[in-house]
């Protein structure tokens, strides 16, 4: 049984992770802001391990948390939906940094992929322990 992508989600799921994403963002320039603004060059910002690990989880969890709301909000199964919203968010990303090519899409967009993926499927699990079936 084949079922057509759900356009409007996805396009729903691509503006909820850059708006997530933005979040991050502001979130991220709170913790690691006035490191990158002592900064003598923007060459040369070192981050330490402990906030890379931060700006890992914050990213991950943007996509995940929009991929969760796409799955319990949308109608029908929503996995693959979730994944293809990520990878736009990432190129609307990319194209506003300047920064878009292939390469940079295919290695910027496959954690955000799956991270939508993920949070899709929890969203999709949730959404089916909700519906309480006929009597």
């Amino acid at each position: 049984m084949s079922r057509k992508l759900d356009w409007k989600w996805i396009a729903i799921g691509a503006l909820i992770m850059v708006a997530l994403n933005l979040a991050a963002g502001f979130v991220l320039a709170l913790i690691i802001g006035p490191q990158i603004q002592d900064a003598p060059d923007a060459q040369v910002i070192s981050l330490s391990g402990g906030q890379v690990a931060i700006v890992a989880v914050l990213s991950f969890l943007s996509f995940a948390i929009g991929g969760y709301i796409v799955g319990i909000r949308s109608a029908g199964r929503t996995i693959l939906e979730p994944g293809i919203s990520a990878a736009i968010a990432v190129l609307v990303g990319l194209v506003i940094s300047g920064g878009f090519s292939i390469l940079n899409l295919l290695v910027g967009a496959a954690i955000p992929f799956l991270a939508g993926l993920f949070g899709g499927w929890l969203g999709e699990s949730h959404q089916s322990r909700r519906i309480v079936p006929p009597a």
